[in-house]
Formats: C-alpha cells, structure tokens, sequence
C-alpha cells in the first residue's frame, strides 16, 4: 500500500472517531444510613421502666429516601446520585428504640402501634432534615411527647432544633452531619425521659395489674410458720 494512502487511511479513521458520541457513564448509586449512638444515660435510683416508642412520623416531603437539599431558601432538590437507605424517620425510630433498650433503667422496649400496657409511651415526629447550601449547614428538627402509659396521659413535651456545618454540597458530610445532630437527638430524649420518670409521683405511674384468681380457685395460701 502506498504510503500516502495509508497516512490518508488513518486520518479518515481517526476523525471518524473524534465524531463518535462520548458514552458518559453516571456515578453509582450511593446509599447512606444512621445507626443508633451508644449513649449511657445516668439515672441512678431509679425503677426499671417499660417503655414504648411509638412510630416516629415525618414532616411531608420527608416520608421518602431523598437526600434533600435546598440551593435557595425557597427551593427543595434531592440529591441525584444519593439517598437514605430508607426513609430518615424509620431509621430515626429504629435509634431511638435500640438506645433506651440499652439502658441499665429500661426493663423492655416496645415498637408499633399495636395495644400493650407500658408505663410510658414516647411519641416523636421529623420536622425537619435538610441540607442548607446556602448557609453551609445540615439542619434537624424534631418534636417528642412522653405519655404515662399508652399515650394516657401527657408528661412532657419538648423539641429538638439544631445545625451542623458542612464545607461542601458533598452527600457524605450531609450524612455524617446528620448522624452527629441525630447523636443529640437522642441523648437529648434520653436526658427528658429521665427527668420526667424520677419528678413523676410514683402512684401516677400504672402499675403491673396482677391476675386475678380464677372464678372459684381458692387465694394462694401463705406458707405455714415452722
């Protein structure tokens, strides 16, 4: 082959694969979670309680596993290429359930709405959990009502509203910065709960009921002095 047909032969080739459309491949999919903080909360003297959490419900817009982020103070976006492994408030349930159950002052811990005695119920909703651009912060907010009993009585009620800084709009430091606020959170709920459980009276308190005998069973007898 002559050599000017060859050279002519590599650059035709060579411009056909400049006019070849580029393949752009989108980055993985990255999922992000919280995990429930190893916090010990102090509550010396005080009656192993049994507790239930209720679910934790969630502001609107915050029930899915969007990652979400606001670029203008109007403006809500998720983020494209990162999500929660599922929807914040079960996981913000899930860490509250698993951190009062490793309490040395809670006898058992219940979840769901399913009807059962408890000395107390705890009930807390997601407000917020977004990621601010335009100030450079995570923002948390959530709200918790203590019950003597299942949601008997109202105890105490109180919210949780705090902000981490975040240097870039990078889904892994929103997700750090909201394990760190869900951290304060939840030690947060635990300093409550304990508060309220010592000042509260303990007759206000329901107690364990006993079974009673059955119809026409005679009442245990007591032993006999030797």
């Amino acid at each position: 082959m002559p050599r000017s047909l060859a050279l002519s032969l590599a650059l035709s080739l060579a411009l056909a694969g400049c006019a070849l459309p580029r393949v752009t491949q989108r980055p993985a999919q990255a999922d992000y979670r919280l995990r429930a903080p190893r916090i010990a909360q102090a509550a010396p003297g005080l009656r192993p309680i049994t507790l239930r959490v209720l679910p934790v419900r969630a502001a609107p817009g915050l029930q899915g596993v969007d990652m979400l982020y606001s670029p203008t103070p109007l403006q809500l976006m998720p983020y494209r290429d990162s999500r929660w492994l599922v929807p914040p408030a079960e996981m913000v349930d899930t860490a509250l359930r698993e951190s009062l159950a490793r309490q040395a002052w809670v006898a058992a811990v219940e979840g769901g709405e399913a009807p059962g005695r408890t000395d107390w119920a705890l009930r807390c909703r997601l407000d917020s959990l977004e990621h601010d651009v335009y100030a450079r912060r995570v923002e948390f907010a959530m709200r918790c009502q203590l019950y003597a009993g299942a949601e008997e009585s109202l105890r105490a009620s109180w919210s949780f509203e705090a902000a981490r800084p975040v240097q870039a709009q990078d889904a892994a430091q929103y997700a750090q910065a909201t394990q760190d606020l869900l951290d304060q959170a939840v030690a947060g709920v635990l300093r409550q709960v304990v508060r309220v459980v010592v000042a509260a009276p303990a007759a206000s308190v329901p107690a364990p009921t006993a079974s009673a005998p059955a119809p026409g069973a005679s009442a245990p007898l007591a032993p006999a002095a030797r």
